[in-house]
């Protein structure tokens, strides 16, 4: 037993372990449970190093994949100008404003009255990186205190090919650059396109040295997406030059035309002028700015013609052969006096002749046949008065009054183009529907988008919307059109090697009253026996001349012959082989051209059969022998015939067959029927 002494020693050493023990447990305590956040933090900051990755904004390509936009990186350099004086440094600031000023080109006093500011200042804004560094590794020489300066990083979106300034649009400024789509394709995928501002971490040493590269992903996620585009920067580049050269041998005020892919509406040129440099869209005009061919509605003249040929033979009213009197050139229709162009008076003509001198008598005429609600709901199929949807901004929707609108003179106007207009791509757009085969399609710049690593994320699907017309009358449309320009208004805009087809509008300006102004255009399709582009060009108020026949039709020349070129389509073998009848009209001599009815006799053998449905051979045993034009466009079976079955036919009537290779639901139940009579499926 100890003795007291002792054990007064032992609970005192018991006593002292206890309160240091007490001691340890409780700073282990706090440490770890009161004060753990706030040290994991600390070591975190220590460990790790934050990195900004500044956001850039995606490339824009052509369809061959040459950029028509890209960013870039800049910088821009700041300076605490308190660093730049004692007590921090001695650094002559003259010599080093001087050396700044020479170097980002700005004016001297300028840049020296920024190194007396009180705050923190940018002495050079997007700046190139090796003129940025020529300053800091200037500022390092001198030793000046690093606080004093450091860089920006930003980005800049260049335009590299000037080309299609209104499709593309530009971008304004954020806190990191150029990263804000304002007009054109920046502005309708700027979600897609803009790049994010990531901020990361990465462990660093003791020396704060990087143990880690930065997050792959990461750098990505901060680029914004590509976009693939289906312009072709070579024909965009025709076209513009084109215009140009149009306006300024003219006097005209400004032109615009548009290039689509005839067969799913792809833009392949779209441009207006007086145009601009989205590089530094900020001296432009609003207007220069503005993409007309996109927003600016057109009396449409002549041009409409073919929509209007176009209803009257696909409803049956008419044959490219029926015989309208066209009374000399001028006729009361409807009340209203009519003339036709100077040069282009007609007596009694067939169809086909007044569309090629583009008769206003012959084509009013035949146009009473249509109802008022059937003209006008065929109007909306072509497009007037709704947008095509195309995926761009600022699309304007036309004119097409309703019927309830419609004044005493509509009946008489709209064949002729007026009282209706359309913008060019709305124009270009129809135009393709009645080349194709009946079949209208969305217009559309944007093919595809792709990620940052070059997958492709998303990819237009072209359907065609509805179709407008039968196939037949759409080939008969094309043949229509080629004569246009082998024979009639339109000879100057034929292209050496190719079959080619359109129409010539020369419209007078209604919003002009104080002087006569005109539009002169041209639409038409290259080649025309097998349509690949549909181009419309429009040269608005030329001075001198003004009939389409002599300002637009050389343009879409011009335009026609680099699209040939660059989509790679072949000569037509017998256009170069055989010299093209081209008519050449003498005005001051030429009053009419009259056409005996003797020459529009047909001796009739019989009529039309039904052909739905039949195979080529069955169709070659069903015609008549003596018929000596026929047509087979497609294959499979017949889907479309023209002219339709009960209708008189001859020697010399033109038959179009229209094959597809579904068989039609009346062929498989003939079939069947066939069959289980006889037992044999024929």
């Amino acid at each position: 037993m100890l003795k007291k002494p002792h054990r007064f020693r032992v609970l005192l050493l018991g006593v002292l372990y206890a309160c240091f023990f007490g001691a340890v447990a409780t700073r282990l305590y706090s440490l770890s449970w009161l004060q753990g956040d706030q040290f994991d933090e600390r070591a975190r900051r220590q460990q790790t190093r934050r990195v900004v990755i500044q956001p850039e904004r995606g490339d824009i390509l052509d369809r061959n994949e040459q950029p028509l936009a890209q960013s870039t990186g800049r910088m821009t350099l700041y300076i605490h100008p308190k660093y730049f004086q004692e007590p921090f440094s001695e650094v002559d600031v003259d010599q080093l404003a001087q050396f700044v000023a020479d170097t980002v080109r700005d004016d001297f006093d300028d840049v020296r009255r920024r190194f007396d500011a009180k705050n923190p200042i940018a002495v050079g804004k997007r700046l190139k990186i090796e003129r940025a560094e020529s300053i800091v590794d200037l500022f390092d020489s001198l030793d000046v205190d690093s606080r004093g300066y450091w860089l920006h990083r930003e980005s800049i979106r260049l335009y590299p090919r000037r080309l299609a300034a209104e499709v593309l649009g530009f971008c304004s400024t954020d806190s990191d650059g150029d990263n804000i789509g304002l007009a054109g394709l920046e502005l309708q995928y700027n979600e897609e396109l803009k790049g994010q501002k990531i901020v990361g971490t990465s462990l660093r040493s003791a020396i704060s040295q990087t143990l880690e590269p930065l997050d792959n992903d990461e750098m990505q996620s901060a680029r914004g997406k590509t976009m693939v585009l289906t312009l072709d920067s070579n024909i965009q580049e025709v076209v513009e030059q084109t215009l140009a050269a149009t306006v300024e041998e003219f006097g005209a005020k400004s032109a615009g035309a548009v290039v689509l892919d005839s067969n799913n509406g792809a833009v392949l040129a779209m441009s207006s002028f007086p145009t601009f440099d989205n590089n530094s869209f900020q001296r432009a005009t609003a207007d220069q700015r503005r993409n007309r061919t996109l927003t600016d509605p057109l009396e449409t003249g002549s041009v409409a013609k073919l929509f209007t040929a176009a209803m009257l033979l696909d409803l049956g009213f008419i044959t490219p052969e029926t015989l309208i009197d066209c009374e000399g050139g001028y006729a009361v229709v409807d009340g209203r006096r009519l003339h036709d162009s100077p040069g282009h008076y007609l007596d009694v003509a067939t169809f086909r002749e007044a569309l090629r001198w583009s008769s206003n008598i012959g084509i009013v005429k035949v146009a009473q046949a249509l109802e008022n609600n059937q003209w006008y709901s065929m109007l909306r199929e072509f497009g007037f008065g709704r947008k095509t949807g195309i995926d761009l901004p600022g699309e304007g929707v036309g004119l097409l009054y309703p019927v309830s609108r419609w004044t005493k003179f509509s009946r008489t106007s709209l064949p002729m183009g007026y009282e209706i207009a359309m913008t060019p791509l709305q124009i270009a757009a129809s135009i393709s529907a009645i080349s194709n085969g009946g079949y209208y399609y969305e217009p559309f710049v944007v093919s595809e988008l792709r990620d940052p690593s070059g997958t492709v994320v998303w990819q237009r699907e072209t359907e065609p919307v509805r179709q407008i017309i039968r196939p037949t009358t759409s080939a008969i449309m094309r043949d229509l059109m080629e004569d246009i320009v082998v024979r009639g208004t339109g000879t100057k805009a034929q292209v050496e090697g190719y079959r080619v087809g359109g129409k010539t509008g020369t419209t007078r300006k209604s919003d002009v009253f104080s002087h006569r102004e005109y539009i002169s255009s041209f639409a038409g399709v290259v080649p025309i026996d097998a349509p690949r582009a549909t181009i419309y060009v429009y040269i608005d108020a030329p001075q001198g001349a003004y009939y389409a026949s002599t300002v637009a039709a050389p343009a879409f020349r011009e335009i026609a012959s680099a699209v040939a070129i660059h989509l790679g389509l072949p000569p037509d073998e017998t256009m170069l082989n055989t010299h093209r009848e081209v008519v050449q009209v003498d005005v001051e001599s030429y009053d009419s051209v009259a056409i005996p009815r003797e020459m529009h006799r047909n001796l009739y053998s019989g009529l039309m059969p039904d052909m739905s449905g039949m195979t080529m051979a069955e169709v070659r045993r069903k015609l008549p022998r003596d018929v000596e034009s026929v047509r087979f466009l497609g294959s499979g079976y017949v889907s479309d015939q023209y002219p339709p079955r009960g209708e008189p036919i001859g020697s010399k009537s033109e038959i179009l067959l229209h094959f597809t290779p579904a068989v039609p639901e009346a062929k498989l139940a003939e079939d069947a029927v066939n069959m289980a009579s006889t037992g044999v499926y024929r």
